[in-house]
């Protein structure tokens, strides 16, 4: 992987200083005086045995999840890669971001990194950990709020892509399950002014069905479990066992996950971004919606058509897609086809 961190980590305490801490295996693995997957593998593992995740290879940084705090990125730290050539201090992903942004800086050229890896590798955790240094490096010397004003703009994608985005899986509690390609704008002075964030490849089928022990996106949990008291009286929301959608997998629950936190923070993202109150409304209907239509149940009738169980459940769904019952529970049962002979409109069967 180039990049990383752990994913939700629990707290160590881990006290070595890079600086001083004693240096094992090779920082720099084309320094290797043989290249073998056995010599790769040995290094990156005394590396890591010494608290030390990041190793280089050239200008590629290669990570190794430790799934716990290892205190390595905090704002001193951070700190200390700021205007240093990236053999001056330890491998980090802080010097990648360090790179990047000098030489975009300094050449006036665009800078790509790319981060790639298995499920669990720690790509999402790299990536927030570039935007952050990102953020905290550009227009230091502007006192506008405008610019201060994009960088939270910025960051609050991060809550806010996971909370639709991400989801827990298998190997991974807080899994991406889509691709995304971020490009943030710079002004000539190295100042953010914009980004643009390209979401592909979603898995769309997540959202009706999962498999054993898993779960469907964060942000169905999240809205089951800490919806407002007016969004419960308004969209029929309760918790989370009680929709097919989010409980049919078995998995309510996730260790170092708090449904109810993260809510917090991607309101507080929306609001950020300026989501207006009525476009936040509106979501969290489209969420109460897909609830609720996935508790709907169908039977066989007299004539050997489709039916549906219980009315009830489609009438309160009509009222939270504000459309006609009837229509919603054709579009549930029937299906319309329109023929067409020599480019004209030929029959509708139903």
């Amino acid at each position: 992987a180039r990049g990383g961190g752990s994913k939700r980590p629990a707290k160590a305490d881990w006290s070595e200083s890079t600086t001083k801490k004693k240096q094992a295996g090779v920082s720099d693995m084309t320094l290797l005086s043989k290249i073998t997957n056995e010599a790769i593998n040995d290094n990156l593992k005394k590396r890591f045995q010494n608290a030390d995740i990041y190793t280089y290879i050239g200008n590629v940084l290669i990570s190794v999840n430790p799934f716990r705090d290892l205190g390595i990125y905090t704002p001193q730290v951070l700190k200390s890669y700021e205007n240093k050539n990236r053999m001056e201090q330890p491998p980090h992903v802080y010097a990648i971001a360090e790179g990047a942004f000098r030489n975009m800086v300094s050449y006036r050229e665009s800078q790509c990194v790319i981060i790639s890896g298995e499920s669990g590798a720690g790509k999402t955790e790299a990536a927030k950990k570039i935007m952050e240094y990102i953020a905290a490096v550009s227009g230091a010397g502007s006192s506008g709020s405008g610019i201060s004003e994009i960088k939270d703009m910025v960051l609050a994608t991060n809550p806010l892509l996971e909370s639709f985005g991400c989801a827990k899986t298998l190997r991974n509690n807080n899994s991406s399950r889509h691709g995304k390609y971020l490009e943030i704008q710079f002004n000539a002075g190295g100042e953010p002014v914009g980004a643009i964030i390209t979401n592909y490849l979603l898995e769309k089928n997540r959202v009706v069905g999962q498999i054993k022990n898993e779960r469907n996106f964060h942000i169905f949990y999240q809205f089951a479990k800490a919806a407002s008291q007016e969004h419960r009286d308004m969209f029929g929301i309760s918790g989370p066992e009680s929709y097919l959608y989010t409980s049919a997998a078995g998995c309510l629950d996730v260790p170092n996950i708090d449904d109810a936190r993260d809510y917090a923070d991607t309101i507080k993202a929306m609001n950020t971004i300026g989501i207006t109150k009525d476009e936040q409304s509106g979501i969290h209907r489209m969420l109460a919606t897909i609830l609720w239509l996935g508790n709907v149940q169908f039977v066989e009738d007299d004539s050997d058509n489709s039916a549906i169980t219980d009315p009830n459940i489609t009438q309160f769904v009509a009222y939270l897609l504000e459309a006609n019952q009837d229509m919603v529970s054709k579009a549930l049962t029937m299906r319309t086809i329109e023929t067409s002979r020599g480019g004209r409109r030929g029959s509708v069967y139903d």
